[in-house]
């Protein structure tokens, strides 16, 4: 009885190793499937599109928004699309009604006419 234990316990065994070993076998030959294809971001220096400039922009936003560089009061241009710092002249996009309070991005679009225009 006991030879008879033994002997099952052995074929039971080797079928599980044989289970594993096909197992491990079809994952190796599974076919790998094609690597994700990223969209890469568009370029920094891209030009900036002005339809893309605007949106609604919340009032109460408005009232508490400063130039990152000074902390003084921003204004809303005419058109809708900046938040202009009339001290300096810079000037922060708003994109899809986002203000963009990047001092780089104040330099970038700095338009020292308005500086004057605030002055006078």
């Amino acid at each position: 009885m006991k030879t008879l234990f033994k002997l099952l316990a052995a074929v039971a065994a080797l079928v599980l190793v044989g289970l594993v070993v096909k197992k491990l076998l079809e994952e190796k030959s599974a076919p790998v499937p094609p690597p994700v294809e990223e969209k890469a971001p568009p370029p920094a220096d891209k030009s900036l599109d002005e339809s893309e400039l605007g949106g609604a922009l919340d009032p109460e936003l408005l009232k508490i928004l400063v130039c990152p560089l000074d902390r003084g009061p921003l204004k809303l241009s005419e058109d809708g699309k900046w938040l202009i710092n009339p001290r300096n002249g810079y000037r922060y996009p708003i994109r899809r009604g986002i203000p963009v309070m990047l001092v780089e991005e104040g330099r970038k679009y700095q338009d020292t006419s308005l500086i004057e225009a605030a002055a006078a």
